[in-house]
């Protein structure tokens, strides 16, 4: 039998930290220039400067009659002149919202306040402008040129599309997408799909067989934050397969996602694999579901270790996945975590490594391993998130298992304490709460 007492545990927090400090120095995606309309949901690789002043003249601010201040400058504040001899071109204009200022002219006021000739060449106005410039805008008063119009590291929605146009650009500089490729392992995972038939189990779904669904996980992840799914076949539990795919993986992707054998199953090779091509950061961490998440680094490509059905999948590849993308994207890897009061108790739960079901033999709870003494257990646990009438937040938690019908509407969760002697946040505490769906 394989020897697992080696195995390294590391928190969700201290894994991503030790993953992000072994990446090479070159993890990071390179820039290309697109055009802009190609450019949603990007992100911004560099500064956008101003190609020119904006406005690059003395721009009318609204639909205005443009005037001379020297008309008004020595009349009493308030005060209107004569407009009986006015001629349009000379004394007046039209001046529209956004639109150069006439030439020669300095002042406007709005168009409400004048009355046209039905020839449109007199006009009479019934209110003085407050200023010199009044109802204009003045050149560079909305960015200079050379200034940032759009700072890098943003994702480009279609507002700060509108500030790079408006600064003049047509193509946007951006971060490559992370290429991700995703390795399924298991002799007992057919394609979603296949038809069933249990007389020949080896070519259709069949007794014992389970249909892939991690991979629609992992490709929705991956494209919502930005990336290309690269996705591989499904891989027998066998070394050599692994190592083959793994090897592929690493040559035509920045980032791998490995799916399942990484227990301690008979055939679950995956974790001894990556301890013979690369360095394991971690075996396992801290938390279930998902404690059998692991990291390694490949031939420096890392190589994210992702167990579980999808529900379980769902939130590792949040805490594992996620931080390596945006790393990778120049963005903060951090979590972002939403203090919440709890509005009830949590329900009781069986999880943490140490939990004995009532009445259970001792073969049927898995004992501690490479944990020290002392060391904390977590169980994650599904919330739906509320706002309340005073503007705080309402954590309420909601019963089941990850992937349970019960948890579907759940749209956070958090990390709490678990097994025997475990202090439970309690209603009333405030905790810290992640979304379930979560973005860049």
């Amino acid at each position: 039998m394989r020897d697992h007492s080696h195995h390294i545990e590391l928190s969700r927090d201290d894994a991503v930290a030790a993953m992000l400090e072994a990446l090479p120095s070159g993890f990071g995606a390179p820039l290309e220039q697109i055009p802009l309309p190609c450019a949603y949901g990007r992100i911004l690789a560099e500064d956008v400067q101003a190609a020119n002043d904006v406005p690059d003249v003395l721009t009318c601010a609204m639909d205005s009659i443009a005037l001379h201040w020297s008309d008004f400058a020595d009349l009493p504040e308030g005060a209107v002149p004569d407009t009986a001899e006015w001629v349009r071109g000379r004394d007046w204009e039209f001046a529209n919202t956004g639109v150069a200022m006439p030439e020669g002219f300095d002042t406007a006021v709005v168009v409400e306040h004048a009355t046209v000739s039905d020839d449109e060449q007199h006009v009479r106005i019934d209110a003085a402008p407050s200023r010199q410039f009044a109802g204009t805008k003045a050149p560079g008063s909305q960015i200079r040129r050379g200034n940032t119009a759009v700072q890098a590291g943003c994702i480009i929605t279609p507002d700060a599309a509108a500030r790079i146009a408006s600064a003049g650009h047509s193509v946007a500089p951006v971060r490559v997408r992370p290429r991700v490729a995703f390795i399924p392992t298991g002799n007992e995972l057919v394609r979603p799909g296949l038809p069933f038939s249990e007389s020949a189990p080896g070519k259709f779904a069949g007794r014992g067989k389970v249909y892939e669904s991690n991979g629609a996980v992992v490709q929705g992840k991956v494209q919502a934050w930005g990336g290309t799914f690269v996705p591989f076949d499904i891989v027998p539990d066998e070394q050599e397969a692994i190592r083959a795919a793994v090897d592929r993986a690493c040559r035509v992707a920045d980032i791998v996602v490995l799916n399942a054998g990484s227990s301690k199953g008979s055939d679950d090779w995956s974790v001894e694999v990556l301890e013979e091509m690369g360095q394991v950061i971690c075996h396992q961490t801290n938390h279930g579901p998902g404690h059998h998440s692991s990291y390694a680094l490949v031939e420096g490509t890392p190589v994210v270790g992702i167990s579980g059905p999808s529900g379980g999948a769902s939130f590792t590849l949040n805490f594992y996945l996620l931080p390596l993308m945006k790393r990778f994207l120049g963005l903060d890897p951090a979590p972002v975590r939403i203090p919440a009061r709890l509005a009830a108790d949590f329900p009781p739960s069986k999880m943490g490594k140490q939990a004995v079901r009532p009445g259970a033999l001792a073969g049927e709870s898995r004992p501690p391993e490479a944990t020290e003494p002392g060391d904390i257990f977590f169980s994650i646990r599904f919330l739906t998130l509320a706002a309340e009438p005073d503007g705080t937040l309402s954590a309420t938690p909601v019963p089941g298992h990850a992937g349970s019908p019960a948890t579907q509407h759940a749209n956070a969760y958090c990390m709490v304490p678990a097994g025997p002697g475990a202090v439970m946040p309690r209603a009333g505490d405030v905790i810290r709460a992640e979304l379930r769906n979560q973005g860049l």
